[in-house]
């Protein structure tokens, strides 16, 4: 039993190590995106993005959103109260203005969305990305 204790606290310290550097990584990215959106003028594509995403095809997109929503998750998770680095409302921000996101495509392409009355991008971040829906036509 010492055994499997010790084998526990060792996959916990590796998984609070990684989730640190989720945390950093995270919170880098989202200051870059906070300051870029700060910047930027209605309706005018983020640099940020723009610059780091080199038109890849849609799903290589979409596997980046989701993994970031997923860091996001996992980083508000690690939090004594389990609250999220920034709001919620900070990423759907991004997530609107970054270019990668199509309302009008995320709704066309899935008719349970636009049935449901959902805002698309919240359902695309909180559900969608997971499950591999595409966010746009890039």
């Amino acid at each position: 039993m010492g055994e499997d204790v010790e084998a526990l606290r060792a996959e916990l310290a590796e998984t609070q190590a990684r989730l640190k550097e989720a945390q950093g990584e995270l919170a880098r990215l989202v200051r870059l995106a906070e300051a870029d959106l700060q910047r930027r003028r209605p309706g005018e594509q983020s640099s940020v993005v723009a610059s780091s995403v080199r038109r890849p095809a849609a799903k290589e997109v979409a596997a980046r959103i989701a993994r970031f929503a997923h860091l996001y998750r996992e980083a508000a998770a690690a939090t004594p109260d389990r609250a999220p680095v920034v709001p919620e409302a900070t990423m759907l921000g991004w997530l609107e203005t970054s270019g990668l996101f199509d309302r009008q495509y995320y709704l066309a392409c899935n008719d349970d969305v636009a049935n449901a009355g959902a805002d698309p991008t919240q359902h695309y971040y909180n559900h969608g990305s997971e499950e591999g829906r595409l966010p746009s036509t890039l």
